[in-house]
This record gives structure tokens, sequence and C-alpha cells, in this order.
């Protein structure tokens, strides 16, 4: 019995890494072809470019690692079930749940794993980027703000401008929010410039002949200008940035929690971030457990078909994710139960399929 449970967890092996491979490869793709415009096109060095790639990659691992999970289960327990390989062995007196257990087990430990990456890894690297790339605007200010593309250049600006000549910037557009309860401040301007100051090691950028519009109960204000500078980003703001509530640890969270200052605003998003940050983390062991019972009813076990259905699943699944914390932090049900619903909607449905799956 420990031969075979040891050869299936051996032939996941193989499958699982292949897969996670591929889908880091797609999803880092587009940063890939961004990389190579930086170094190639707009002078930014390589190691700065390569350590942005870095950080990038935590984030995407959350959702890669359950993904290839998924996919591996359904190849290797679709390729025995096709094979009658699952038959043979329950012919031989080998109870299909005696199989099972090693990769259920196995499943719920890459979920415990996971949950410490993206809470200890994961969080940490997304501040750090964001860091990172402010970083990069002081040094290197053009080579991040891209013709007709919005891009942060702080928490509290978003910034766009459709063409670029030299340091003169024409036709920007710009919103400026001040705290998270203000109203959005939209600007305007025909052209604008970008200044470097290399002796404090600060960016600002000037705006001119342009208007801005604040948005008031009683309506817009707009007013004309003739130059509107933007707050100067240097080193110093860089280090006083903050977490964003997604970047917190679990402890961090219950610590802001215990604040007496939290707004009951806040205070469900911040439940929210607590709650999905473990439930997420499930992902792999949720995986496993219906992906198990699938692979045995649909009894095909081609990469393709399988990578297909790997797909769909994880996709329903990270949709289900999106839509509980929207309904959470608009206060419809509470955290702690619409954080867990995507979970406990597909622990329901591979408990019917096993159920199907062992009596077949």
């Amino acid at each position: 019995m420990k031969i075979l449970q040891r050869y299936i967890l051996k032939e996941l092996w193989l499958p699982f890494v292949l897969c996670f491979v591929t889908l880091d490869f797609i999803f880092m793709a587009g940063y890939l072809v961004r990389a190579a415009n930086f170094i190639v096109g707009r002078g930014v060095p390589l190691g700065d470019t390569l350590y942005v790639l870095l950080l990038a990659m935590p984030a995407m691992i959350g959702y890669t690692v359950p993904t290839s999970v998924l996919t591996s289960v359904l190849i290797v327990f679709g390729g025995l079930s096709q094979n009658n390989e699952l038959r043979a062995m329950k012919a031989s007196g080998v109870h299909l749940l005696q199989v099972l257990v090693p990769v259920l087990i196995a499943g719920l430990g890459l979920s415990f794993m996971m949950l410490v990456f993206n809470d200890q890894i994961a969080s940490n690297a997304s501040l750090e980027l964001r860091k990172t790339t402010k970083q990069m605007l002081v040094k290197h200010p053009k080579a991040l703000i891209e013709p007709g593309r919005f891009v942060h250049l702080s928490d509290s600006i978003i910034f766009m401008a459709k063409s670029i000549h030299g340091d003169e910037i024409r036709d920007i557009v710009a919103y400026e929010v001040e705290k998270s309860e203000t109203p959005v401040r939209t600007i305007i301007a025909e052209r604008g410039e970008i200044i470097t100051k290399k002796d404090t090691q600060e960016v600002e950028i000037r705006l001119y002949d342009g208007n801005i519009s604040d948005a008031q109960q009683q309506g817009v204000h707009t007013i004309q200008f003739k130059t509107y500078v933007f707050p100067s980003l240097g080193q110093e703001d860089i280090q006083k940035m903050r977490k964003k509530t997604r970047e917190l640890t679990l402890a961090e969270i219950m610590l802001r929690l215990g604040t007496p200052n939290v707004n009951p605003k806040e205070r469900r998003e911040l439940w929210t971030a607590f709650h999905q940050r473990i439930s997420f983390s499930c992902g792999s062991f949720i995986f496993v457990f219906m992906g198990i019972p699938i692979a045995v009813l649909v009894r095909r076990g081609e990469i393709v078909l399988s990578f297909g259905i790997a797909m769909a699943a994880a996709s329903f699944y990270y949709i289900l994710f999106v839509g509980a914390k929207t309904v959470s932090i608009q206060g419809v049900l509470p955290p702690f139960i619409a954080s867990w619903i995507p979970n406990l909607l597909l622990f329901f449905i591979g408990f019917n399929l096993m159920k199907r799956s062992l009596a077949s």
C-alpha cells in the first residue's frame, strides 16, 4: 500500500512543476515585455528591472500554485481512471480512500505553506514592489510614464499623458485623492514638464494651462490655473509609505483592529482581509478534494483537457472570491461568512462528487 501511495505522490510531482512553470511564464509575459522595453528603450538598469520582476512574482504564485495542483490531480487521476487502474486496485482489495488520504494530506500541508507564504512573503513583497516602483520613478521618471497609459505617481495621484517630447509632456489628465474620504480631484492640462532634482533626489511634475475640478455636495467646482505643481516625490516620501490593507500580515491586521480609532468601514475591510487571507490559502486542499472525483468521473487524463478544466474551475473559484470580498466590504454579509463561501461551495460540490466516484 505504501508503495502505491508513494507512486501516486511521485506521479503528481512532475505535472505540478511543469504547470507551475508554464502558468508563471504566462502571467509574467506582460512584465517581461515591459522589462525589455525598460532595458532597451528607456535605459533602466538591468538589476533594477530584474528586482521589480522578482517582487511581482509572489502575488502570482498565490494563484498559480492551486491551479497547478488541480491540473496535476486531473492528469494523474484521470489517467488512472482512463486506464482502469483504479478498478484494478479496487478488485485487489485496495479501497480508493486508502490511496487518496496521502494526497489529501499533501494538499492540506501545501495549503498551510501557502498561508505562511501569502502572509509573510507575498504581503511584504507587495509593499516593497510599490516602494521600488516609486524609486524607479525618482531615478528614471520618463521610463515609467508611458504615453496614453495611467500610472500611479503616488498612493494619491493617478496620472496620464498622451504624448512625451523630451522633458515636456502634453495633454495631461490626472486624478488626485488627498484622503480616502474626500472626493476625487480631476486635473486637466495642456502641457507640463518633469523636473528631476538631483541634489535632493526628488522628482517634481509641473502642469501648465489647465483646470482643476473638485466634486462637492453642491456640484462640481472648477478653477483655471496657469501653473500647478504636484507634491515632490523623493526618498523620504518612499520610506514613509504605509502598508495598504491587502499588504498587512495577519498579526498586523489584529493589531490595527485593536486600536480604538478604527471606523466601521475600515474594520469591515480589515476583517475581510483577515478571513480572505486564510480562506484563499486553502485553495490547494479544496482543489485536491474536488479535483480527484472530477478526474475519476471524467476518465480522461489528457494534458490539454485537464488544463482546460483546471483553468475553468480556478477562474470560477477566484471570481467567487471577488464577489465574496465585495459583499463583505459592503456589509451585505459578515466577513467571516462571506470570505468562506467559495471554499464551502466547492467543498460541498467535491463532497457530492466524491461520493459518486467512490460508488462507481
